[in-house]
């Protein structure tokens, strides 16, 4: 019996999941899995539920960790051992003894007895795994009870086979004794459950009520804030601090999608043959939003087979500039390093960091790699001869005397699947979306950490998988050193947390605070579960009447808003919706998600009241109203080639309402433009309040309009003559150069207009950093376009360096 349960054990460990060994090892260690409550969950079946107590979801919960990690890998390996040790070994054995039966007397004799002992087996064993279904409800037990009955009766049958002459071949009896148990089973169960159709809240009720307890924690809902949303009068008459609100939530509105964005980044690539786009993502510095396409190494076509070696290990081994960021709100194309100092990519996804390794020849005076700067990291292993050989026979061919840097697994989630396989790497399909961050100097890849558990074995889970967000890896893009920062507090990211302690990042990075994102996939999962298990009365649930939906084509968007009861505009995920089933499309109301460190996950619905006689708008009613819109309409036709962008919800000042771009491509080009911009009222009445132009501010001025009256005129900031009353107040000399010739230009940083306070700090840090902080006493201040910029001009070792900002407002 213990070299079987050794036996078990090690076959457990082997063969099902990898998170499986850090569970046993972390419950040895003294981790409290609650295995002490499985007893209590096997005996829920048999204890009536209250529709007023949660208690058994309760004791549920509090057993997740062995449910869903210890112990389904192993009664999956003591199940697979029943099958082939006992079931396998006692059907040979029979079939065995019955063929030498025949071959003696040449009569075939049915093993009977082998047959009702491994069917006792079964159904015994079918009985002990409904006491952890992924359901309990009032015909469970009847089940279980039924299951070991008829495994009793089978043992009985065996019993009476050897004891009892002639009872072998009693077919009809116990073929009708297995039938009646059978029928009574199904006969009590089918009572209930027509008792059950007409009295659905008394006795599904109380099962109804573990479910939405049990799920809400698998899906981490339970900490979801849920606010009414209320309905204000709107008034044209707004004083200077409502119209400041309004200018400046509309300077941060996210005008370009990705479509409209790859048509201007792509001619960036130029004429470069070996970079191409891997992945776009939607990333915020400095509280303004930018679209970032990450690049993937390729070889250029018409590599003759002989090179393809030399050009994929030697020559294309990373992308020398691997970002390129356009600004969401105004379309301008950025420079990458105004953000990312470190831009050359030897970790990365797709092209040849998915197909090959790259090999980095050590002592070799000039360098084989594209742009011939080599690489001076410390990622991959430096092996030398005569593994180098063995490793691929090039090297004994060309370089029999080198140490060879090898540099392989650079795909970030093949990195990241070899040594943390424990996560979610593919979602749906696709892969999780990672995003690249910068603490100033070095650049990193941020991986979501996601865990998803199966739950076949959690009662009331109806096989809903328990989904973790509890942190994130930082991956070096030149290195490719893997870091965690793990921020839950579940029993996974305990686990983890013993398990590497030496990969941890203790304290969460300052800089790091405002550029996380929350990761769509875990919130849309989120989302999903709370359409259904936001309703907490049974009965309200039974009836399925307030159930919610996503509407069609809608996807989280991260946008940079400030959403009622909000103190300042912060970078959110939003998803809006809808009445499941409704035949109207407005909306049931829209969660936002928290991004910043450390509300990070923060979840807030925002209701309507399902009476309301004023009712919100859905993306795809919102965007017929403008397709209906008689001035739209007329435009749209001197439009070329239009095409309409995104229709995301905003709170703009006090106002609810869907900005939606309009692009056009003039004289059939590929680069999009901006061919219109809408404002369309979300509060609805019975009329469509709707506003075009071709700036934000136009726009919501001409929506303001159609709600009646005057509309007061919502202006730009007088940019120039705000920041020279900062700089005034820092006592510095202030030049206004005509013509600044200087050796070495460096811009550092792009800066808009947000509000005085903000604009103040962003100075007084330049200033610091680059004026008094190298002891000048006079800043430069020159205007170009529409942007205000200052700067700084002093020698260095006898080479004249420009350092300057670049103010835009918006």
């Amino acid at each position: 019996m213990a070299w079987q349960a050794t036996k078990t054990l090690i076959g457990a460990i082997l063969l099902s999941n990898a998170i499986f060994g850090m569970g046993v090892i972390a419950a040895l260690s003294g981790l409290d899995f609650g295995l002490t409550n499985i007893p209590r969950v096997m005996s829920l079946s048999f204890i009536p539920a209250s529709i007023n107590d949660i208690a058994p979801a309760m004791t549920v919960i509090s057993s997740i960790p062995a449910l869903t990690i210890l112990l389904p890998p192993l009664l999956s390996a003591f199940g697979l051992r029943l099958i082939l040790l006992v079931g396998l070994t006692m059907l040979v054995k029979a079939a065995s003894e019955s063929i030498m039966n025949y071959l003696k007397t040449g009569i075939i004799r049915i093993p009977v007895e082998v047959i009702e002992t491994l069917i006792a087996i079964g159904v015994a064993w079918t009985g002990f795994n409904l006491f952890f279904p992924n359901y309990i409800n009032y015909n469970t037990k009847i089940f279980i009870i039924g299951a070991f009955i008829i495994s009793a009766i089978m043992l009985l049958f065996v019993y009476l086979d050897r004891t009892k002459t002639g009872f072998i071949y009693a077919y009809t009896i116990k073929a009708g004794a297995i039938i009646l148990i059978l029928l009574a089973v199904f006969a009590i169960a089918s009572i209930q459950n027509s008792i059950a159709d007409a009295r659905r809240v008394e006795w599904l009720g109380p099962y109804v009520k573990q479910e939405i307890a049990v799920n809400r924690y698998l899906a981490d809902i339970d900490d979801v804030k849920i606010f009414i949303y209320n309905f204000t009068a709107k008034s044209n008459v707004l004083n200077s601090s409502q119209l400041s609100r309004i200018h400046r939530d509309l300077q941060t509105v996210r005008l370009w999608d990705w479509d409209a964005a790859f048509t201007k980044l792509k001619p960036e690539i130029g004429l470069i043959p070996y970079i191409d786009f891997e992945d776009s993502d939607i990333l915020r510095f400095r509280n303004r939003l930018y679209w970032s396409a990450s690049m993937k190494p390729v070889l250029p076509r018409g590599i003759p087979p002989s090179d393809i070696w030399y050009n994929e290990h030697l020559v294309y081994t990373h992308v020398p500039s691997g970002f390129l960021l356009l600004d969401a709100n105004n379309g301008t194309v950025i420079n990458p390093s105004t953000f990312f100092k470190q831009r050359r990519i030897y970790y990365g996804e797709g092209g040849l960091f998915d197909t090959t390794w790259a090999a980095i020849i050590l002592g070799k005076e000039r360098s084989d790699e594209v742009t011939g700067v080599g690489y001076h990291g410390n990622g991959g292993v430096i092996i030398s001869p005569p593994t180098t050989w063995l490793f691929d026979v090039t090297f004994l061919l060309s370089y029999p005397d080198k140490h060879v840097r090898v540099i392989r697994y650079r795909d970030v989630y093949d990195r990241m699947e070899l040594i943390l396989p424990y996560f979610t790497y593919i979602w749906r399909g696709r892969y999780v979306d990672m995003f690249p961050v910068t603490d100033g100097n070095r650049t990193y890849w941020l991986m979501p950490l996601i865990i998803r558990l199966g739950t076949s074995m959690v009662p009331w889970s109806k096989d809903h998988e328990l989904v973790r967000f509890i942190g994130y890896s930082l991956i070096d893009v030149y290195d490719g050193e893997i870091k965690l920062l793990i921020i839950g507090d579940d029993f996974v990211s305990e686990l983890i947390r013993r398990a590497y302690p030496d990969l941890l990042i203790e304290e969460f990075p300052d800089w790091l605070k405002h550029q996380t994102r929350f990761p769509e996939e875990v919130f849309e999962y989120q989302v999903e579960m709370f359409n259904t298990y936001h309703v907490e009365d049974p009965a309200t649930f039974i009836q399925a009447r307030e159930f919610y939906e996503i509407p069609k084509g809608v996807h989280v968007y991260y946008i940079i808003a400030q959403p009622p009861r909000f103190e300042r505009p912060e970078f959110i995920g939003l998803l809006s919706l809808q009445l499941r089933g409704s035949p109207g499309r407005n909306l049931a109301g829209f969660m936002v998600v928290r991004n910043d460190y450390p509300n990070l996950g923060e979840k807030i619905f925002y209701r309507v009241p399902i009476g309301s006689e004023v009712k919100l708008l859905g993306p795809s009613a919102a965007r017929e109203a403008l397709e209906r819109f008689a001035e739209f309409r007329k435009l749209r036709t001197l439009l070329e080639n239009p095409r309409i962008g995104e229709t995301i919800l905003y709170q703009i000042g006090d106002y609810l309402v869907y900005v939606i771009p309009v692009y056009t491509s003039p004289a059939g080009g590929v680069v999009a433009q901006l061919g219109t911009i809408a404002t369309v009222g979300a509060e609805f009445t019975g009329k469509y309040f709707i506003g075009l132009g071709s700036t934000p501010e136009e726009s919501f001025n001409s929506f303001l309009r159609s709600l009646g009256g005057a509309a007061p005129t919502i202006t730009g900031i007088d940019l120039y003559n705000l920041t020279m009353s900062i700089l005034r107040d820092f006592k510095l000399r202030i030049m206004y150069p005509e013509k600044i010739n200087a050796d070495l230009i460096f811009l550092e940083g792009n800066i808009t207009y947000r509000s005085l306070k903000l604009l103040r700090e962003d100075l007084s840090k330049f200033i610091s950093t680059w004026v008094t902080g190298r002891g000048l006493d006079r800043v430069l201040v020159w205007r170009l376009n529409n942007t205000v910029n200052v700067g700084s001009i002093f020698s260095e070792e006898g080479v004249v360096e420009l350092h300057y900002i670049r103010i835009v407002g918006g």
